[in-house]
């Protein structure tokens, strides 16, 4: 429906560009009630969670014939991730939100029903490519649906609404990756059966979804900034493409780069490098260094995911009243002591099994204490425009996955995964002493 905004609407519009509360960024999370907030088209995120966040982790690795190919699908996947200010800057300047998300839902579909076939890995790098750059357009246009559609007091329980929903899915999608197992044809069917049922599911939902065509368009930064659910093995998801930069953007954000803010994101950068590299290949290195199912890890990511799940609202709280540098720091902490049960379990004869899975659950379960501080600090320490910041921090994080994707696979086979693990054990070890550098207060007010 087009209207002409009347003027108590501008001045509605124009005292929300002046107020801009930029926090809480990362200190929201999902509501306590979800029923009264969940509409019909979140059911398309939903399908989309269960296949990018629950199966790809798991299916990606183990049916890519070996960890360096591995490595390159995965990593080629998180780099097509960077491609989400294209799509968003489209679809915001063109009014064409509805038509990305079809489109982007479109190539998901071709690229999963093209995987398992019987081809070389140039080929397969390509249809990686094509899901990675699929996902990132239907999730870079997810959170408009609701922010340019209902008022703003109603944004952030929508918002973490459609965030828990698609954090279910991540779960269901994972127990479905266990329960297919190592049938990977069937797997690839039923997730482009998945995401096939989205694009129906779209039509039909957002038709009655009225996005303003001439109404001033509202800019992505007014809404606070969600930490993504999923961790890094869900590097496209919604809430990290929200948040998108631009070039003009990014030169002043560079130009105006203060330390603090620079610090962050090179710790984060080269810890999550370290990180991605011992998560992209841990279910292929569970398989193979100790003969498990492949049911095996995928139940384990998935109650791993489950319980991650209920501590966002607590670690936001932490957040708030001790500071999120505090929470950065533990959070990496614990991820140090992660892989470092990885690496004995790995290195040596003792634990075996057990030891790695318990390194596997403290690895999964210390993402929300990242993922809240990560975002509300990069939102904290930004030198100028949040909207901005917030962008180059995500398109880090995706390159940083991409990156440790690919050194993870070579890693592996060149030397092993214990000796991977060891040595992103003493990165990350160090990124959350340097990390204690950051605030310690509590969040500043907005």
């Amino acid at each position: 429906m087009e209207h002409a905004p009347d003027a108590a609407e501008q001045e509605r519009q124009r005292r929300f560009r002046l107020l801009s509360p930029h926090l809480p960024h990362g200190l929201v999370t999902f509501p306590r009630r979800l029923l009264p907030w969940i509409e019909p088209w979140f059911l398309v995120y939903a399908c989309l969670g269960v296949v990018q966040g629950g199966m790809l982790p798991l299916l990606l690795p183990l049916s890519a014939g070996g960890s360096t190919h591995a490595g390159m699908i995965v990593g080629v996947m998180n780099l097509a991730g960077i491609s989400a200010p294209f799509w968003g800057h489209l679809a915001d300047r063109r009014r064409l939100h509805r038509q990305v998300l079809l489109a982007g839902t479109l190539a998901a579909f071709v690229a999963l029903l093209l995987m398992p076939a019987q081809i070389g890995l140039p080929l397969k790098t390509v249809f990686a490519a094509i899901l990675g750059v699929g996902f990132a357009a239907a999730n870079t246009v997810a959170n408009m649906f609701i922010v340019e559609v209902h008022p703003r007091d109603e944004w952030d329980a929508r918002i973490g609404a459609l965030q828990a929903l698609s954090g279910l899915g991540q779960v269901f999608g994972l127990l479905l990756a266990g329960f297919i197992g190592g049938r990977y044809a069937l797997a690839y069917g039923v997730a482009a059966a998945l995401v096939a049922a989205a694009v129906p599911m779209a039509l039909l939902t957002l038709r009655g979804i009225q996005v303003p065509v001439v109404q001033v368009p509202v800019q992505r930064d007014l809404a606070a900034a969600h930490p993504p659910l999923g961790g890094e093995g869900w590097g496209g998801s919604p809430q990290r493409m929200f948040h998108i930069c631009t070039w003009r953007g990014l030169r002043t954000l560079l130009g105006e780069l203060e330390m603090p803010f620079a610090r962050l994101l090179i710790v984060w950068f080269v810890a999550f490098i370290a990180i991605s590299a011992v998560l992209t290949m841990l279910p292929l290195a569970l398989i193979r260094g100790f003969g498990v199912s492949t049911g095996l890890p995928a139940t384990t990511y998935a109650f791993a995911a489950a319980v991650s799940l209920a501590m966002y609202p607590l670690v936001a709280s932490l957040s708030k009243q001790r500071g999120a540098g505090i929470v950065l720091q533990a959070g990496f902490a614990l991820r140090a002591i992660a892989i470092a049960l990885l690496a004995l379990a790995f290195l040596s004869a003792n634990g075996g099994v057990p030891l790695a899975l318990a390194g596997f659950v403290v690895l999964v379960v210390a993402w929300p204490l990242l993922g809240v501080s990560g975002t509300a600090l990069a939102a904290q320490r930004a030198p100028g425009e949040k909207g901005e910041a917030l962008g180059l921090f995500n398109a880090s994080t995706a390159l940083a996955s991409a990156i440790g994707a690919f050194l993870g696979g070579w890693a592996m086979e060149l030397v092993g995964y214990g000796e991977v693990c060891m040595a992103a054990a003493a990165i990350v070890g160090l990124a959350a002493l340097v990390s204690g550098g950051e605030n310690k207060g509590p969040a500043p007010a907005g």
